[in-house]
């Protein structure tokens, strides 16, 4: 079977190596390798150059200075000889079998979608910050076969007649979510998506809790460029809104009550505001699934991460949402009526 694998790059030099040790020892070799180089300073450039110069397999090095994801993306894929994509991103880790289990399931005609899961390596997080993020995200575990489950083009393969049915990766969208978008649209155009369960693909996360925040804000303005996930935007605004007020509640109404401006049953009032409180215990309970492994100190400091990326992510998205420019709010509704369909 021949395919195409694309990926796009930007310095990331100091992963670089290791990645492409990986794609060495895959099991089964794609039949050329595509990488969209975005004016990378720190010599991954020359990386890819010299490893495309010993490749057994043939590679393709394209470059343009500051191109977005998508472009970066749409740019190998249009360059692409052979109609079977299989898609990354540089920086992860990969398990031998990766591409195999991607292409395995194309081998019945009907299947034009293959998505696959991701992990991250629990031994590789070492820091505060990474550990807290791992409980947030309930160490990364995801139903892979629920409804609202959308592949990430770290671990992806289609045909081009799907890239070319979708129009191919939102290059209007400023930083983030292009492959959401295009998740969302394969399902608009009712492709579906065979999924491979088993994690082949390993993220690798940031090691301060800077780098989560400024994700967690790119993730937020590409959101909300493309208007989606507004629900799930609305609700964590509420929510955090009810959590906030809570607290002000557990420290105004005893002083007014004290005071004897209000009775002394007005501070059951606080139980209203409760469910502000969701996330808190669902973190709880990640920390709990988890045997408390991580300790007091990395508990706490996740409420604190909690907060700071809930909060970057809903100023990423309110960005997005309020000041897209014309081409961007024109391209979010024509998507919105695509997806509407």
């Amino acid at each position: 079977m021949r395919f195409t694998l694309v990926s796009t790059v930007f310095n990331e030099a100091k992963r670089l190596e290791q990645t492409i040790q990986d794609l060495q020892a895959q099991t089964l070799q794609p039949s050329e390798i595509i990488i969209t180089d975005a004016g990378s300073t720190d010599g991954t450039y020359e990386m890819l150059l010299a490893w495309k110069a010993r490749s057994v397999v043939p590679i393709v090095i394209l470059q343009k200075q500051r191109c977005n994801v998508a472009e970066g993306r749409n740019m190998a894929i249009r360059a692409a000889q052979y109609d079977l994509i299989a898609s990354t991103d540089f920086g992860c880790r990969f398990h031998p079998q990766w591409l195999e289990s991607l292409m395995q399931p194309f081998a019945d005609p009907t299947v034009k979608v293959v998505g696959g899961a991701f992990a991250v390596v629990e031994q590789d997080i070492q820091t505060t910050a990474a550990k807290a993020a791992y409980l947030l995200s309930s160490g990364y575990q995801v139903d892979v076969h629920a409804d609202w489950f959308i592949p990430s083009s770290r671990s992806i393969a289609y045909y081009k007649e799907v890239f070319t049915t979708i129009g191919g990766y939102c290059e209007w969208l400023t930083l983030a979510a292009d492959d959401l978008v295009f998740g969302k649209e394969i399902k608009a155009h009712q492709y579906k998506i065979f999924i491979v369960d088993k994690p082949f693909v390993y993220w690798g996360r940031h090691t301060q809790a800077n780098g989560y925040i400024k994700e967690a804000f790119r993730y937020g303005l590409g959101d909300g460029e493309a208007r989606v996930n507004q629900r799930s935007v609305l609700s964590t605004t509420i929510e955090m809104s009810m959590r906030y007020l809570f607290f002000i509640s557990l420290i105004v109404l005893p002083v007014l009550i004290a005071m004897n401006i209000l009775p002394g049953y007005s501070l059951f009032l606080s139980v209203l505001l409760l469910p502000g409180l969701r996330s808190y215990v669902s973190y709880t309970r990640n920390w709990i699934r988890l045997d408390y492994k991580y300790g007091w100190r990395v508990f706490l400091y996740g409420y604190i991460l909690l907060e700071q990326t809930r909060r970057s992510y809903i100023k990423g998205y309110c960005k997005g949402y309020f000041k897209s420019n014309d081409a961007q709010k024109q391209a979010a509704a024509a998507l919105q009526q695509r997806l509407a369909q």
